[in-house]
C-alpha cells in the first residue's frame, strides 16, 4: 500500500502508543480500561454511506466496521481486548481471533531476508539476477542494476501491480480465481517503472513478490517454510500462518471491503511476499517486540540496517518498516489493506497491534480515535467517552 496511505491510516493508531500505566482490563481509577472504552466507542460510531465513486464496486456503498482488536504492551502496560463481531452477523469478536494482515506481512519478509543475510545465504547488495530466473529477468527493465535491498526499501522503481486498476477489476470480477505469484509479478513488470533503480521511492507490492522469490532461491525452501523456520518458530508465533500455502490455525475473522465480505474470496491475490500472513494481535506483538528486543537477529547491527531509511523526512521507509515521527517521538509501523496495524515506540518500549477488519474506514472514526487516545494518554479526558467527537 502506498506510503502516503500508510502514514494517514496509522496516524490514528499511533496515538494509542501512550505511556499509560493501568493494568489490563482496568482504568487508572479501577474502572473499565480506557482502551476498551475507546474501541467500544469507535465501533458504536454511526457510519454514513460512502459515495459510489469511492467504492470499488458500484452499488456497494456502506462501510461497516465489523469489529476491532487491540493489543497494547509496554512497561507497566498490558491490554488485550476486542469489541464487535467476528462477522457482521456472527458471534462476538475475541482478542485472540485471527485476521488477515495483508501488507503487515512485509516486515516479516524483510526480516526473513535479513536472517538469511546473517547466515551468509545472501547479501542485501546482491543483484536480484543472482536469484531470479532469466525468463523473469528479461521482463524487468534495468533489472541487472536492481539489488535485493532495493526490493525491500521500495527504491527499485518497479511498478506496483496492486494499484493497477485493470488488475483490481479482474480480482473483483472473479473472486475465486487462484493467482500464481509469478502472475502477480508479471502484472507489475508490464507496467512502466516509476524511475531507474535507486532514484526515488515507489511503494511496490511487485517488488515484495520478487523478494519472496529471492528468499526461496537463497534458502532452497518454500516461502512459508522460511517464515516458520526463521521467524514464527523462534518467536513462538503459533497462531500465524501463510494463507493458501499452509493449513489454517484457528478461525479466520471476516475482513470487509465496504460491505463486501472478503473471507470467502480466494486469498492468492495477496499471499506471497507482500501479503498473505494470517495472524492475531498477540502474535503480531510477539513479532514486533521480538524484533526490537533482540530476540530475532544475532547481531544488533542487523536491526539498525532494517531501520536505515531511504530519506530523512519524518515519515520514511526502512526495510519493511516505516518510521513516523510525531513531535519528539519516533514510531516504527506498518499497516495492511484490511485494517491490520502494528507499531512500536523504541524509546518507551510500547507496542500496539490489532485490526479493524475493514479496508475502507471513515475520517470521523479515525479522528475520534486520535482525539480519544490523546485524551486518555494525557489524562485530560474522560475515561470512557460517550461518543467520538
Amino acid at each position: 500500500m502506498p506510503l502516503a496511505k500508510i502514514a494517514a491510516i496509522t496516524a490514528a493508531t499511533l496515538t494509542l502508543l501512550s505511556p499509560a500505566t493501568a493494568p489490563a482490563g482496568a482504568g487508572v481509577d479501577g474502572g473499565p480500561s480506557p482502551y476498551q472504552c475507546l474501541i467500544d466507542t469507535a465501533l458504536a460510531t454511526p457510519l454514513p454511506d460512502l459515495p459510489p465513486d469511492r467504492t470499488p464496486v458500484p452499488g456497494h456503498v456502506k462501510t461497516p466496521i465489523p469489529g476491532i482488536v487491540l493489543d497494547v504492551r509496554g512497561p507497566g502496560t498490558r491490554f488485550t481486548g476486542a469489541t464487535g463481531r467476528f462477522a457482521l452477523l456472527g458471534r462476538e469478536l475475541r482478542a485472540g481471533d485471527a485476521f488477515r494482515t495483508a501488507s503487515v506481512t512485509k516486515p516479516f519478509t524483510a526480516a526473513a531476508v535479513l536472517r538469511l543475510a546473517e547466515q551468509g545465504r545472501l547479501d542485501l547488495d546482491d543483484k536480484i539476477g543472482d536469484y531470479l530466473d532469466s525468463a523473469l529477468m528479461k521482463q524487468i527493465l534495468h533489472g541487472s542494476h536492481i539489488t535485493v535491498r532495493q526490493l525491500l526499501d521500495h527504491t527499485s522503481g518497479i511498478a506496483d501491480y496492486a494499484t493497477d486498476g485493470s488488475w483490481m477489476a479482474e480480482v473483483f470480477a472473479d473472486p475465486h480465481r487462484v493467482w500464481k505469484p509469478r502472475e502477480l509479478a508479471e502484472r507489475g513488470l508490464r507496467l512502466k517503472p516509476a524511475f531507474p533503480p535507486g532514484k526515488g521511492f515507489h511503494y511496490s507490492d511487485t517488488g515484495y513478490v520478487l523478494a519472496g522469490f529471492v528468499i526461496e532461491k537463497a534458502a532452497g525452501k518454500p516461502l512459508h517454510r522460511v517464515y516458520r523456520e526463521q521467524i514464527l518458530g523462534p518467536l513462538g508465533m503459533r497462531a500465524t500462518y501463510l494463507e493458501h500455502w499452509e493449513s489454517p490455525r484457528g478461525r479466520l475473522s471476516h475482513p470487509y471491503v465496504t460491505d463486501l465480505d472478503f473471507r470467502g474470496w480466494n486469498p492468492t491475490y495477496d499471499t506471497f511476499g507482500g501479503g498473505g500472513l494470517v495472524s492475531t494481535a498477540p502474535d503480531l506483538t510477539r513479532f514486533i517486540r521480538g524484533l526490537f528486543e533482540d530476540r530475532l537477529f544475532r547481531d544488533p547491527a542487523t536491526l539498525a540496517t532494517m531501520l536505515r531509511t531511504t530519506r530523512q523526512s519524518d515519515d520514511a521507509y526502512g526495510l519493511g518498516l516505516m518510521r513516523v515521527r510525531t513531535g519528539a517521538t519516533t514510531f516504527w509501523v506498518h499497516e495492511g489493506f484490511h485494517g491490520a496495524f502494528m507499531a512500536y515506540d523504541p524509546a518507551r518500549k510500547i507496542s500496539v497491534t490489532g485490526t479493524v477488519n475493514q479496508a475502507f474506514k471513515l475520517r470521523k472514526v479515525e479522528d475520534g480515535l486520535i482525539r480519544g487516545a490523546h485524551a486518555i494518554a494525557s489524562g485530560g479526558g474522560p475515561g470512557c467517552p460517550a461518543k467520538l467527537s
